[in-house]
């Protein structure tokens, strides 16, 4: 084997030049190894016991304060008014009465509902949170409602009947107005409370 670099005859297989050391058989690169693909971590479960036990813990205390959360949350109201009135035109259209009626608690109910979909569809669930706990919020205006219906203490904006006085009787259900409207408050306080929970989760996971 005659070296490239000097022409001196070497024997064959000579891993190197024996009179200026050229290197003659060069070792064949070893394959670099293949990185193993990491699966992509998994966001961590939200149903963990901490934050349902901060879950109840904060429903626990919003129970017995819904009737100060109420009167916390006066501001929204105004926007959850416009929308109650505006649901009684829109679902009168369809021309029963019943469901004329139903519109405006309805309409309450369909437009933050819709807003938490439509963010969780674009995937920004921080502002869906802000959404459902806005729902959760109208269901302690909608139990109030409710709880009037025999009573009809409460000043109606448009005057006429009470909506509640006549949807109640229409179910046979009037005599349980009181029952129902804090059920309704109940179940209100259960979604703001882990609308709430789940938007300072968010939040840390974002801060992380």
């Amino acid at each position: 084997m005659n070296c490239p670099s000097c022409g001196n005859g070497n024997a064959a297989g000579a891993p190197f030049c024996q009179v200026c050391y050229e290197v003659l058989v060069k070792k064949a690169a070893s394959p670099s190894p293949k990185l193993a693909v990491q699966p992509a971590a998994a966001a961590p479960p939200f149903l963990t016991p901490p934050y349902i036990a901060a879950a109840v813990l904060l429903f626990a205390v919003m129970v017995p304060a819904r009737q100060w959360l109420m009167r916390a949350f006066w501001l929204p109201d105004f926007v959850n008014l416009a929308f109650h009135e505006g649901g009684h035109i829109i679902f009168g259209l369809l021309g029963a009465r019943f469901i004329l009626v139903a519109g405006g608690t309805l309409m309450q109910l369909l437009l933050p509902g819709a807003a938490m979909f439509h963010f969780l569809k674009r995937e920004e669930r921080l502002s869906a949170c802000v959404a459902l706990f806005w729902l959760g919020q109208n269901f302690l205006g909608i139990g109030h409602y409710v709880a009037d219906a025999r009573a009809q203490q409460l000043e109606l904006v448009a005057g006429g009947v009470h909506d509640w006085t006549y949807l109640l009787e229409t179910l046979g259900l009037l005599i349980h107005d009181e029952g129902l409207g804090a059920a309704v408050q109940i179940f209100g306080c259960l979604v703001m409370a882990v609308a709430a929970v789940a938007a300072v989760r968010l939040h840390f996971q974002g801060r992380r």
